[in-house]
């Protein structure tokens, strides 16, 4: 478990907590206490996973995966938000 700074933290669960879309990129989503950020946004709102590897998510949530690197996935998720506008 990786430390950080209780004020960075604090400040990462309110802009989650209050995000219209989250989008992760490049994590396995096993380094901890940045992994366990995934369980504090609202199930309202989606959550978009992109990295070219397999990653195993628990949360128990709906994560869209797109398997590809950053700028190929940010493409591909550019287009797959403004088809949902």
């Amino acid at each position: 478990e990786e430390s950080l700074d209780e004020q960075v933290m604090e400040k990462a669960l309110d802009y989650i907590a209050g995000a219209d879309v989250l989008i992760i990129g490049g994590t396995s989503l096993v380094v901890y206490p940045a992994a366990g950020l995934l369980n504090y946004v609202p199930y309202d709102v989606p959550v978009y996973l992109i990295d070219p590897k397999e990653v195993n998510i628990t949360s128990g949530r709906k994560v869209h995966v797109i398997r590809k690197g950053a700028s190929a996935g940010m493409e591909e998720l550019k287009e797959i938000l403004l088809k949902e506008k």
